[in-house]
């Protein structure tokens, strides 16, 4: 159950942002669509006061028909980001449909914890580990109890009761009182099978655990080099934008002033949306590396 609930917890992240990706994504598209209309607008211009070929202008109208295709795509990926977090959230009425706002959410700046502390971390909070562990503690038992079935049973048992004495009906106690030892010296070899049974199902429950651990340990591993990595694809993006949209004001302002051409003016355009869209992915990958961490962990 507890398992089940955090599995649930992080399908639900993880499809909350990809939609908002998604949203982040059109935005990106949109601002595409209206640089290149007014790129379209600026060639039209150009060639009214034929100061530039004709041939700008189609190769602009070319350029704002793709932008206006990939924003359908962008609007359409989205909506199906919004309707798998629909089902993942269970969202019934049919009437309405969720929204996401377009910022990311808060995510730690520092630096994820040391292995070892996530390992032990994840130890006591993954229902999964709490589990083998009872298990392991009651095969150790039962073991316990297999290795004791050969040995002397010592009981004792007592009673008291209040009755009308011989010829006088006033109560009167009586008193009962015995020790009784049994040992068991021969049981056909049932001791010994119990014992050997307790000791494989301990054996099994060992193995179990010590497997999840293995395996919860590369999972934090991972996770935790995954943030590492994508916080520095974030830096690294994030650089790249501000390159690509200043490199795309100089080549704006070139074409302005009649020096640029259109090639220069679409490869700055392409270069600002790609870096834009980068970023976006490396912050979704940031972001899902973390929900990824928080479910190894069992946060």
């Amino acid at each position: 159950m507890a398992t089940s609930e955090l599995d649930i917890r992080t399908s639900v992240e993880i499809a909350f942002l990809e939609a908002v990706a998604r949203r982040r994504l059109v935005l990106v598209a949109q601002a595409t669509v209206q640089s290149e209309d007014a790129h379209l607008d600026q060639a039209r211009r150009f060639v009214a006061a034929q100061a530039k070929d004709p041939i700008e202008v189609a190769q602009a109208q070319a350029r704002d028909a793709n932008a206006r295709s990939a924003l359908a795509q962008a609007l359409s990926t989205e909506a199906i980001a919004l309707a798998t977090l629909r089902s993942a959230i269970g969202w019934i009425d049919p009437a309405s449909s969720p929204t996401v706002a377009n910022t990311w959410p808060t995510t730690s700046t520092d630096e994820p914890p040391a292995l070892v502390a996530l390992v032990e971390r994840a130890r006591r909070a993954r229902p999964e580990i709490v589990q083998l562990d009872k298990q392991l503690a009651a095969a150790d038992a039962s073991l316990a109890a297999a290795h004791a079935e050969r040995r002397p049973v010592l009981s004792a048992s007592a009673s008291t009761q209040w009755s009308p004495g011989t010829g006088n009906w006033s109560p009167e106690p009586s008193w009962n009182a015995g020790l009784s030892l049994t040992w068991s010296l021969f049981d056909g070899g049932r001791a010994d099978a119990d014992a050997r049974i307790a000791e494989a199902n301990l054996a099994s429950a060992a193995a179990q655990r010590d497997a999840l651990l293995v395996s919860l340990t590369s999972q934090l591993d991972l996770a935790r080099a995954q943030i590492v990595a994508n916080r520095a694809n974030v830096a690294a993006s994030t650089e790249a934008v501000v390159a690509a949209r200043a490199q795309l004001r100089l080549a704006e302002a070139r074409y302005a002033q009649g020096l640029g051409s259109q090639i220069e003016l679409a490869d700055a355009q392409t270069s600002v949306t790609t870096a834009e869209g980068n970023l976006v992915q490396a912050e979704f990958q940031l972001a899902t590396a973390w929900a990824d961490l928080r479910r190894a962990t069992g946060a």
